[in-house]
């Protein structure tokens, strides 16, 4: 990482650094040419130490890898109430089938298209690296006005908010907290859903083999975000494997080799494959009607591909009855929206996604992501995995449980950000809670006395490779939060 810029004046003639606000697109190019997929941020912060040191700002990194830069105020906001930045350092880790990208080693590529930056083939990192340039963008400014500022970056946000679970009380002292991790301009986030992770680990028996087998393949689905996107008709790959091995197995039982689907539990899986023992002249054969059901079923996966590809015989697979207890526990897995929310209209209350499916050693390994605004339903939906681990003879864990952010309509710092909210685009904010997690439950948990908002831009397809950002929403959010920030009031 030695090449890496270490001045964010400088420009390398990257085609975003050239776009509006500059301060906050040069931070962002410079995100993009640091690899930071969750439990690889060290790269990415160590450019942020530095830059800080350099600057002259109290740098703090705790034992988990957490980020904190403190800025004194500017001059006349010495008594202004304190107030924390604050947004994640690692990415989602995504990309196209043909992609040669090592997200380990490789900046990200961006492209403007009619008024959006992508990535070519990749996640583009705009969740959440377009809320921590803003930060940063401020941060290292050296005319904006702004109250006693602390920069708050935290890592292994998308893989269960490990970064913030870790964070001292002491970090947050404040009673302000702007949160930049969501991903619609004009809206203002006072709310999100909690959730925990839940593992299904299926023994599987293995027997000789020396027949022929062939490797089914979905692939082509659009994917996404498996809080945000949970509600929109994504379909996720596993699923669809599921029917389609289902539905051949009921024809004519056969063994299950291997299975693979999906890297996150938070994403909705876009390819899966499993390796079966079977003829692949038959197989074909007899796939045909269940790929014409699921293309009726989902027509809006224009790009949906089921195909039979020869696979190499395998020394062992498992057994018929294994086999078939596999794809039982598979379709009786809770996946998708399971409960609207009774108090918010229109807002999904309670989710699961199947986020990863893989046969490793001898077992068959079903990871998913459960999230709901209460936590009584995650009560409720833990005894339900309990029930099915204990009908199929799984194991199950449990893992990563972290709590919702209540609304706090009455937030002080909520009503400044309704007064300029509304002056900026000229009507009232639409106040939102989010279904996906922020890292706002977890932090406020810690600190109650912390009044929280979150803003951001308008980010499209994140936690997938169609990930985009609107550049005009930054430059909104960018106006939003310097008002927001120089209106602070004065500590009583």
């Amino acid at each position: 990482m030695d090449t890496l810029r270490l001045d964010i004046d400088v420009m390398n003639g990257n085609e975003i650094e050239q776009l509006q606000p500059q301060a906050v697109w040069q931070w962002f190019a410079r995100l993009c040419e640091t690899p930071r997929p969750s439990f690889h941020e060290k790269a990415i912060r160590e450019v942020l130490v530095k830059a800080a040191q350099n600057r002259g700002l109290a740098v703090d990194v705790d034992a988990k890898g957490n980020l904190r830069i403190r800025k004194p105020a500017t001059p006349g906001m010495e008594n202004r109430m304190p107030v924390a930045i604050q947004a994640h350092m690692d990415m989602v880790a995504q990309k196209e089938s043909d992609s040669t990208h090592d997200f380990r080693r490789d900046p990200i590529r961006t492209k403007v298209i009619d008024g959006w930056v992508w990535a070519d083939g990749t996640t583009l990192g705009a969740d959440n690296g377009m809320g921590l340039s803003l930060g940063l963008a401020v941060l290292f400014s050296e005319d904006i006005p702004h109250p006693p500022l602390t920069l708050i970056v935290t890592v292994e946000e998308e893989t269960g908010m490990g970064g913030a679970e870790a964070i001292s009380p002491e970090w947050l002292d404040m009673p302000y907290l702007i949160n930049l991790d969501t991903e619609k301009a004009g809206e203002l986030f006072i709310g999100c859903a909690g959730g925990f992770d839940a593992s299904l680990s299926l023994p599987l028996g293995w027997v000789p083999n020396s027949n022929e087998a062939c490797t089914i393949r979905v692939s082509g689905l659009r994917g996404g975000h498996s809080g945000i996107d949970i509600d929109k008709n994504h379909a996720n790959a596993n699923l669809l494997l599921a029917r389609i091995l289902s539905s051949l197995y009921a024809h004519k039982p056969f063994a299950l080799v291997t299975w693979q689907g999906g890297q996150l539990r938070n994403v909705i899986t876009r390819e899966a494959e499993a390796t079966i023992v079977a003829e692949k002249a038959q197989i074909e054969r007899d796939i045909v009607a269940i790929t014409a059901v699921l293309r009726a079923e989902w027509a809006g996966e224009e790009h949906l591909c089921i195909e039979v590809l020869p696979a190499k015989t395998p020394d062992y697979a498992a057994s018929l009855a294994d086999t078939e207890k596999a794809l039982d526990l598979m379709l009786l897995v809770p996946n998708g929206v399971l409960r609207m929310s009774e108090q918010f209209a229109g807002i999904v209350e309670t989710s699961s996604n199947i986020g990863i499916v893989e046969t490793e050693a001898d077992e068959l390994h079903i990871h998913s992501m459960m999230r709901s605004l209460l936590e009584t339903p995650k009560v409720e939906f833990e005894q339900k995995w309990r029930a099915i681990a204990r009908l199929s003879q799984a194991q199950l864990e449990i893992s990563g449980d972290y709590p919702g952010w209540a609304p706090n309509v009455d937030s002080g710092l909520l009503h400044l950000a309704q007064e300029i909210f509304a002056r900026h685009y000229g009507c009232e904010a639409p106040l939102r809670i989010i279904h996906a997690g922020l890292e706002c439950g977890v932090l406020g948990g810690k600190a109650p006395q912390l009044e929280m908002i979150s803003f951001g831009p308008d980010i499209r397809s994140a936690h997938s490779p169609k990930e985009r950002v609107n550049i005009a929403s930054v430059a909104e959010c960018w106006s939003i939060l310097l008002e927001l920030l120089k209106a602070i009031p004065k500590q009583v």
